[in-house]
């Protein structure tokens, strides 16, 4: 087990390129709502269909695991464990970590700047979402990401505001209250903006390590002039249009498929995909959706799931600021003195082999 405090990519020096399963907390703080490991296989499994690529699949496995950093900070070309260790002894580059605990290579010397198709695949939903990474014909990385509860945000929203208001009405030093301070334009509530947030946490951090061409997403839309009473619903497209402007900036190109056409494609490449407790940490719970789709935007091949896949939960939110507690604390000490220095964006990652 090991502790981050980077933000940026770590070196560790005379390290074993190979990484055992652990678990990797980016905090100290104990969470103690984490779910046990079911002991549904963690393996990728494949389901054989009749038919279209049912005799010659023409898939292999992922053998450049390694993610490759330029001498100018930016993603190459993914590598093998083989080639990697030569370079180390050669002394062309050095080990490094990203915050995904996935091992990778700093090149200190010039390389080819030619990066192949490399596909980001995306597969959204309201708790757990699936995200791949596609190069050419082998699927490298597999992230199964655990959303923040927005339940538990709403509730902690609702005791700041509380506290507030319970403060502006005692006798003490406090800032007046502003009404002139609400803009309309592109509002979007708190806690769907947290969720936006902790999308765009994982799609920058994956930006890091590999050069995206394409993202393959699937579009979540909603019929507002057949159903009226998905108000609510125009925050969920606010927080879409700020992860496309995202994806613009950076420069991808943009492949959007609906939901009935993603199990079209995971049904014509022969993916499976847990149904039944979509809790299961395994790779076919929602990354085999990310898979088919970024497959149908590259090389519409089946291509083998990864054994590079691991889990993260993006529940933990530090105390930032915090001037009156609901409870008394014993001695008088706030939890704020205790986990100031700690910031929002470390998550929680675990290895799944």
């Amino acid at each position: 087990m090991t502790e981050t405090m980077s933000n940026g990519l770590q070196e560790r020096q005379s390290t074993p390129l190979t990484l055992h399963s652990s678990v990797e907390p980016l905090n100290t703080t104990n969470l103690s709502n984490q779910e046990e490991i079911l002991p549904e296989s963690s393996k990728p499994v494949i389901h054989v269909l009749s038919g279209y690529n049912s005799g010659n699949r023409g898939g292999m496995s992922a053998k450049h695991n390694v993610f490759v950093i330029g001498v100018d900070g930016k993603p190459l070309t993914p590598t093998t464990n083989t080639k990697a260790r030569k370079l180390m002894e050669g002394n062309q580059a050095r080990p490094v970590w990203n915050k995904f605990n996935r091992f990778g290579l700093q090149m200190l010397v010039e390389a080819r700047k030619h990066v192949p198709k490399t596909i980001l695949g995306i597969d959204n939903g309201t708790v757990f979402e699936g995200y791949t990474v596609t190069t050419d014909k082998e699927n490298n990385f597999a992230v199964m990401w655990k959303l923040p509860d927005k339940k538990k945000l709403v509730k902690k929203l609702e005791e700041r505001r509380r506290l507030r208001r319970a403060r502006r009405f005692r006798n003490s030093r406090r800032r007046k209250c502003r009404f002139n301070n609400r803009n309309k334009d592109g509002f979007i509530a708190p806690s769907q903006l947290q969720v936006v947030m902790s999308r765009i946490k994982c799609i920058n951090e994956l930006y890091k390590c590999y050069n995206f061409n394409t993202v393959a997403i699937e579009d979540v839309r909603f019929n507002h002039k057949k159903n009226k009473w998905g108000k609510n619903f125009s925050t969920v497209e606010i927080g879409k249009t700020m992860i496309n402007n995202l994806f613009v900036e950076k420069g991808m190109k943009i492949d959007k498929y609906q939901g009935h056409e993603t199990q079209e494609l995971r049904k014509k490449y022969g993916y499976h995909k847990i149904k039944c407790n979509k809790s299961t940490k395994s790779f076919n719970t929602h990354c085999s959706d990310a898979l088919a789709i970024s497959v149908e935007s590259g090389c519409q091949n089946y291509i083998t799931p990864t054994d590079n896949f691991v889990y993260v939960d993006d529940n933990y939110r530090c105390i930032r600021r915090k001037l009156h507690d609901s409870q008394f604390s014993k001695g008088g000490v706030g939890k704020m003195l205790k986990k100031i220095n700690w910031l929002s964006h470390h998550f929680k990652v675990e290895v799944i082999s």
